[in-house]
């Protein structure tokens, strides 16, 4: 027979268990309020702010409940609630065969509510999303051994391509097996600002840039020094995909001073989003 303390403690942990959940109605019921207040077809989702709401919940945290526990409780809530706001939302994950983690990090982020479907090619995702802009697209982030780079695909400005607006992991799982690979997720809509943000910028020129040329054409402009410059050749052109600190928009004007500084005339720059610096400290 269970001693009366242990009884008590139990009917305490119903009791907090009771009001734990009445408070997750009633964020339910305000999260429906904003989404009556927001434009109708909208896509509901709102990284930057997530990820400083995480960071708080986080920096706040004691005690022994695992910080990584809490991070899953409040992502498959903010998630749950992103798919109230916008029915029919989905995430195109690029998951080939030989590399299950990708799925990982996309359901540790978007948690067990919102559909998903798999692609073998990054390729297939951003049509994918392209086609309907309710569907959100998880593709390998970006390194130097990528053969065939999604990333230049994104700088021709055409009105259905989406942009870069996290990366992932966020926070990186104990148990997941993801933990050597990252990944970024793509959307059409403009990244937000979370208080720490990395941006991506695409240089597109006919001729080969020196890394030492993009440094100073961005102190000239500037511009943050970059963290990340990768060189690919795509279409006959050569693509540098350059990472900053800070978030910049396709329209700051300092996108333009950055093209003026390189000296090259044919050359263009284009801002394909930014994200979020993770907890974990990966950029």
């Amino acid at each position: 027979m269970d001693s009366p303390d242990l009884n008590r403690l139990r009917q305490e942990i119903d009791a907090i268990d009771g009001s734990l959940h009445d408070l997750v109605r009633q964020r339910a019921g305000v999260v429906a309020e904003i989404g009556r207040a927001k434009p109708a077809g909208g896509l509901g989702l709102r990284p930057g702010r997530e990820a400083a709401v995480l960071r708080r919940r986080l920096a706040a945290h004691d005690g022994a409940f695992p910080p990584a526990a809490l991070f899953r409780m409040w992502r498959e809530m903010m998630s749950a609630f992103t798919l109230m706001q916008t029915p029919g939302l989905r995430v195109a994950v690029c998951r080939p065969a030989d590399q299950p983690g990708y799925w990982d990090l996309a359901r540790d982020h978007f948690g067990c509510q919102i559909p998903f479907v798999a692609r073998e090619t990054p390729a297939q995702v951003l049509a994918d999303v392209r086609a309907d802009a309710r569907t959100l697209g998880v593709v390998p982030a970006p390194q130097d051994t990528e053969t065939t780079p999604w990333w230049p695909l994104l700088a021709s400005g055409e009105p259905t391509l989406p942009n870069v607006v996290a990366r992932l992991p966020f926070l990186a799982m104990p148990n997941a097996r993801s933990a050597s690979i990252t990944a970024v997720v793509l959307a059409r809509i403009e990244p937000e600002v979370s208080g720490e943000d990395r941006s991506l910028l695409v240089i597109e020129s006919s001729g080969a840039l020196s890394r030492a040329r993009i440094g100073q054409a961005l102190a000239q402009a500037e511009l943050p020094a970059f963290s990340l410059a990768l060189d690919r050749t795509h279409g006959g052109l050569h693509h540098y995909l350059v990472e900053l600190a800070g978030l910049v928009a396709d329209g700051d004007p300092r996108l333009g001073a950055l093209q003026a500084a390189l000296g090259v005339s044919d050359a263009r720059v284009a801002s394909i989003g930014g994200y979020a610096v993770p907890l974990d400290g990966r950029s």
